[in-house]
């Protein structure tokens, strides 16, 4: 099986918002084996952590593993979208 692109795997993480939970990294998670490979899996993780939310990169104090609210996916669809359209 060819390894998608990212942006292809961000697209599918868009398209499967019903396996949204909590966060970017449990919603990658929950993909896991349904819709993508351990091989996309860790590709996209490493990609989020790479292109975490500027405010998340610059506060060494920030307890929390969330880059935004837990639960709260509208943020995470704009961000999404936004790193679909950086990748086209």
């Amino acid at each position: 099986m060819k390894e998608r692109s990212i942006k292809e795997l961000l697209q599918l993480m868009l398209d499967n918002q019903d396996l949204f939970y909590d966060g970017l990294c449990f919603w990658t998670a929950n993909l896991l084996f349904k819709k993508i490979s351990k091989e996309e899996y860790y590709l996209l993780s490493n990609y989020i952590r790479k292109n975490a939310p500027f405010s998340h990169k610059i506060n060494i104090f920030k307890t929390s593993p969330f880059y935004w609210k837990s639960g709260a996916i509208a943020p995470r669809i704009k961000w999404l979208q936004y790193h679909i359209k950086k990748n086209s």
